[in-house]
């Protein structure tokens, strides 16, 4: 399904696990390849693509020692009907190229019968397994805890008087393991960043800001965090500045979550 939405980067990472974790993946057996062909009718061509030359196949690669031509694995992925999976193959390329540094190719077709798109993601057949145990691994939930501050966005409710951020200023929360990472920007605040280290409802973090009037700011905070009655977690955040003041911020998520 091909949509226009606007969200953060979070938002779209967390969205976009969940296309993952709901699309039905198949590992193709063998290696493939592209070679040009003179006849597009060919029953062994998964693909064929046509430029100002002529057609270009996939095929099944030929056995034996590789001849030059590159040589691929491939993944078939069959996504649900009706949902929102636009932006999956660049995330999916990104993530890859990231983490095990391999490019990869994707052939698009439709099939209404089995819910609309699908597609054949290609990766060099030496990183096959690798790529393979990265798409497991980007399917697992990254956390069973309902608290996690992982792939959240957070407004402002409650600032102190002399406080930079603001009701504008909006928080992107990372958390792996207990490592606590944010970026924030909005009303004074050009760009922030955030970094601390979570123990249990705790977190313990330094942050700078650049501010709209060329002002950089920065200090540590200590955030507790809460999970309210109507299901949103509130971080309750009691900050010092580098240059003295102190104060208290609220910042509350907003989705709800659910505790267990």
């Amino acid at each position: 399904m091909v949509s226009i939405s606007h969200e953060l980067p979070v938002q779209a990472e967390a969205r976009l696990r969940s296309v993952l974790q709901a699309t039905e993946l198949r590992h193709l057996p063998g290696v493939w390849s592209f070679k040009r062909v003179g006849d597009p009718n060919r029953d062994d061509a998964l693909a064929l693509v046509k430029d100002v030359e002529g057609w270009c196949a996939l095929l099944p690669a030929a056995e034996g020692p590789a001849d030059g031509t590159e040589r691929f694995a491939l993944t078939l992925s069959t996504f649900p009907a009706g949902l929102d999976n636009s932006g999956y193959v660049g995330w999916l390329a990104t993530t890859i190229k990231e983490r095990l540094g391999s490019g990869v190719f994707v052939v698009c077709g439709d099939n209404p019968a089995r819910g609309g798109i699908f597609d054949y993601l290609g990766y060099p057949v030496e990183c096959a397994d690798a790529v393979r145990e990265l798409l497991e691994e980007l399917r697992r939930p990254r956390s069973d805890d309902g608290a996690s501050l992982d792939l959240r966005v957070f407004e402002v409710a409650e600032t102190s008087a002399d406080s930079q951020i603001s009701t504008q200023t909006r928080f992107q929360f990372r958390q792996d393991g207990d490592t606590v990472e944010a970026s924030y920007s909005g009303g004074q605040v050009v760009r922030g960043s955030l970094l601390g280290r979570r123990n249990g409802d705790r977190v313990t973090c330094a942050w700078t800001q650049v501010c709209a009037d060329g002002r950089v700011g920065s200090g540590r905070s200590v955030l507790r965090v809460t999970v309210e009655d109507e299901g949103h977690i509130a971080l309750i955040e009691d900050y010092t500045r580098a240059d003295g003041p102190t104060g208290r911020n609220v910042l509350r998520s907003g989705e709800r979550v659910h505790v267990r």
